[in-house]
């Protein structure tokens, strides 16, 4: 389930920086690590051994500034065709700047390919074109004019408003994706609703004890009609315990009239019933606005993370990996539709997360480019770096809080 919503996540942004002239240098299904795959155009498309999501790797995101002797690294390797890093690491004395960075920033924008060396740590090589084979030395007479082209296809060199436009296109993927699921399953499958007839009746509860039986169906409360389980449920609500109530009851064709003393239940009047589900078919304006009313649900939830009043209460109703592999085992033991229904809630609830303004969340990355924009002036890595590594460490607090709570729901009965 994770792996087909970081898909879903990662494909907005390969998509969006593709329309955006963006270079994208690997789409990979798996974490980074070691691959097998394809090549189409600049892109290596393949699958890794770590198969808990994916990744899009765009040109120009792996570092915050240009260096400025680039387009003479570049000549250097040009002149040579390929040189390994033992030979990086010689040239570097002589030439008085970090040769190695450059050639991996030049690695970063897709201008020169990188491989493992038998001998060395990496080969680095000129890509073919141009007539020339991978690798096969060649003279550079204006290697800025190579620099300039490849610029304007990282993202570095790509304008504002297309960094933005790719930032939030993982989370719109992932809103997108819930949006047509929920809806599609809304239409072709229904929706279920609880009903005022009865499931099960909970042995020795009140309504257990006054005779009540699954399978009666409830009409009235002391001669209120209620059409739906929203109603009784309400309408229990406003009694108090130790109330006696006379419930209007249909059983076998028959109306019959049963009085239950209600007990207590968390400070709540309880009867000990539970309701029986049918399907209901909804239209495509329905199914629509139910899609984007869980969509605000979530954001109110995440919301509430930031207010202390609320903090503990989202929490308690969130889960980790562990709670999500559980609820998708149940899930997918359910059937198709069950487990991406709680996909789609999932991708809605991963998609609203990474546009908090926090680093190293998208939104956070787009808080930052917003910033440099209106300042005109660029962030230190440092200070991007700290404020990162302080949310990160606010994440890993949060993760393990719910990973503990999700142990003692699920597996310790807590």
């Amino acid at each position: 389930m994770l792996l087909l919503i970081v898909l879903v996540h990662e494909a907005g942004h390969y998509t969006a920086a593709r329309l955006c002239g963006m270079r994208v240098r690997e789409f990979m299904i798996g974490l980074p690590g070691p691959s097998i795959g394809f090549t189409i155009g600049d892109t290596k498309y393949g699958v890794t051994p770590f198969l808990l999501g994916g990744y899009a790797l765009i040109a120009g995101m792996q570092y915050d500034s240009e260096s400025p002797t680039l387009a003479h690294s570049l000549e250097i390797l040009a002149s040579e065709g390929k040189i390994d890093t033992r030979t990086v690491l010689s040239y570097e004395p002589a030439l008085g700047y970090d040769f190695e960075n450059d050639l991996e920033q030049l690695v970063d924008w897709g201008t020169i390919h990188r491989s493992k060396s038998k001998t060395s740590k990496y080969l680095y090589e000129m890509k073919a074109g141009d007539g020339f084979l991978r690798g096969e030395a060649r003279s550079l007479a204006q290697p800025e004019a190579l620099l300039a082209e490849d610029r304007q296809k990282t993202y570095m060199g790509a304008k504002f408003y297309q960094r933005v436009i790719m930032l939030l296109a993982g989370a719109a993927f992932n809103l997108v994706f819930a949006i047509a699921v929920i809806t599609a399953v809304m239409m072709f499958v229904g929706d279920t609703a609880a009903t005022t007839s009865l499931a099960s009746v909970t042995k020795d509860s009140p309504a257990f004890e006054a005779g009540v039986l699954a399978g009666d169906t409830i009409t009235a409360v002391d001669g209120v009609e209620v059409d739906s389980w929203e109603e009784l449920y309400d309408l229990i609500g406003t009694y108090k315990t130790g109330d006696v109530i006379l419930l209007d009851i249909v059983r076998g064709g028959q109306h019959i009239q049963i009085p239950v003393t209600l007990a207590d239940n968390n400070g709540r009047a309880f009867m000990g019933i539970a309701p029986e589900f049918t399907t209901e078919p909804v239209g495509f304006l329905e199914a629509l606005k139910r899609s984007f009313e869980l969509i605000w649900l979530v954001a109110v939830g995440i919301a509430g993370l930031f207010n202390p009043a609320t903090f503990g209460d989202v929490i308690n109703q969130s889960s980790s990996v562990v709670g999500i592999s559980v609820e998708a085992s149940n899930a997918a033991s359910a059937g198709f539709l069950p487990f991406i229904f709680l996909a789609a809630a999932l991708s809605v609830s991963i998609g609203l997360m990474n546009l908090l303004p926090l680093p190293p969340l998208d939104g956070g990355k787009i808080l930052l480019e917003s910033i440099q924009r209106i300042t005109r002036r660029q962030i230190p890595i440092r200070v991007i770096n700290s404020v990162s590594m302080l949310v990160l460490m606010l994440f890993g607090m949060l993760f393990l809080t719910v990973t503990v709570q999700d142990i003692q729901r699920y597996f310790l009965g807590g």
